[in-house]
């Protein structure tokens, strides 16, 4: 309210504050705005920290892909990155091979759980050979079932990702990593209960064969890596293309029982596992990993 007019010209305003209760109003609604801004402020802030994630995966999904090597590699075999490895994003390590050479994970935990003492007594040590470990998609899944895993690969630089994608799993204490060749280191292995065989097929073009022979088309013979296997274990697991000779795989066996499983994923076959000896399933009808 205006003030009494005071002598002169001169005109004077003088303002009330407002009671208490439009006071404590006041201070309530600053203090709910306060509230209101510090709220979305760190929502904001929320935002930008996934934005910046994203981002940052987005980059090194970038990088992981030049290191991948050919553009055969990043764009085909990238996609199916957690196919091979479930726990890629971990650090998991391939080469330009390991890409399109390593077992998917879903059937190399397939396979693995043959070899567990669980199938079958004559595995009751646990002791399995991986003669061509590779970046150890196999190996790493032999190493959760089984109590020691001896894993052979020619190539020191591979041999050094296997190693260190088994620490990724946690599994690295189970594995004794030997650079070598296996059909010269395999005559001195002793004690073991089983091997699995997974020699190379000479790359992504074994698909294009209408028939794919073991013994001619495996770089150091099929024929003779089965041979030795067989000669350290009588239970031996093959893992080979799906389109190879499995008359072959039968045959090798000698009469001894032999199974030949078609390992699938979403329906399609990917490739075939021939077992013998203790690894045989009782019954064995077509299987599905």
């Amino acid at each position: 309210p205006e003030s009494p007019r005071p002598p002169g010209n001169q005109r004077f305003v003088v303002k009330t504050w407002p009671d208490r209760r439009q006071c404590g109003a006041i201070l309530l609604s600053c203090g709910m705005a306060s509230i209101v801004s510090a709220a979305a402020a760190e929502e904001e802030e929320a935002k930008a920290r996934k934005r910046r994630a994203k981002k940052q995966k987005k980059n090194n999904n970038k990088l992981a892909r030049r290191r991948a090597g050919a553009s055969a590699v990043a764009h085909k075999y990238w996609n199916q990155r957690y196919r091979l490895f479930s726990k890629y994003d971990q650090g998991i390590q391939l080469d330009h091979e390991g890409w399109f050479s390593v077992t998917p994970e879903a059937i190399a935990s397939h396979i693995a759980a043959r070899f567990s003492r669980e199938h079958s007594a004559a595995l009751a040590n646990g002791v399995v050979v991986d003669a061509f470990c590779g970046v150890g998609g196999n190996t790493i899944q032999f190493a959760l079932r089984c109590s020691r895993v001896i894993a052979i690969d020619v190539d020191g630089g591979r041999l050094a990702m296997a190693k260190h994608n088994a620490r990724v799993y946690g599994v690295e204490h189970k594995i004794e990593f030997v650079q070598g060749d296996f059909m010269a280191l395999g005559p001195m292995l002793t004690n073991v209960d089983a091997v699995f065989l997974s020699p190379p097929w000479g790359g992504p073009d074994y698909i294009n064969a209408d028939v794919f022979d073991l013994e001619t088309m495996i770089p150091m013979n099929g024929r003779k890596v089965f041979e030795l296997a067989r000669s350290i274990t009588p239970n031996v697991a093959y893992f080979v293309p799906r389109n190879c000779d499995v008359e072959q795989l039968v045959r090798w066996g000698a009469g001894d029982p032999c199974e030949i499983e078609q390992n699938r994923i979403n329906g399609k076959v990917k490739t075939l596992t021939a077992y013998y000896g203790a690894l045989v399933k009782q019954g064995a009808t077509e299987g599905d990993a």
